[in-house]
């Protein structure tokens, strides 16, 4: 049986094993990213984890601050009137993953379902690849809307897509 726990510290290296392994990444760049956002104001995350204790999926957030790097680049995409209405008082959906073995049973749904649960914020965000069309149709069908539909974060090369869904 599949059980959904809050992520605790001790098991960040194993959500950095999947990390790894859904985005064939090598390396602790994802893990060390994972440690310092756990100290975001906010943050909270969750796994799946298999009756034989691996982490099958994972999800985290945080509330989107000023301060932070990546809620500077999203304001960046933001009218004044429209930085209000979303980034304000916000929680930033910063990632999710299920091993591939997983996939298509709802576990990504569950998931998400889970993290933005009591949250407490108006509005939540999210950054998606511009192609990964299999993200975008899950986050549509949880009401998540399109914001705008290509945002460079780093890669010029790399589009990605902003979305946002009102929480209350």
């Amino acid at each position: 049986m599949l059980e959904i726990l809050k992520i605790k510290e001790e098991m960040l290296e194993k959500v950095a094993s999947l990390y790894n392994k859904v985005w064939s990444v090598r390396g602790t760049s994802f893990l060390e990213r994972l440690q310092k956002h756990m100290n975001y104001e906010g943050f909270t995350g969750f796994v799946i984890v298999s009756e034989d204790g691996d982490v099958i999926g994972y999800s985290y957030g945080y509330t989107s601050l000023p301060e932070q790097y990546y809620h500077g680049l999203l304001s960046n995409e933001f009218n004044s009137e429209d930085y209000q209405k979303w980034l304000t008082d916000c929680f930033e959906f910063v990632e999710l993953a299920v091993h591939p073995g997983y996939r298509k049973q709802g576990h990504a749904n569950q998931l998400i379902t889970k993290l933005l649960d009591g949250v407490g914020h108006k509005t939540a965000i999210l950054t998606t690849q511009q192609n990964n069309f299999s993200a975008r149709k899950l986050y549509e069908s949880l009401h998540w809307v399109l914001y705008k539909e290509t945002f460079y974060p780093g890669d010029k090369s790399n589009p990605f897509v902003i979305m946002v869904k009102k929480l209350r």
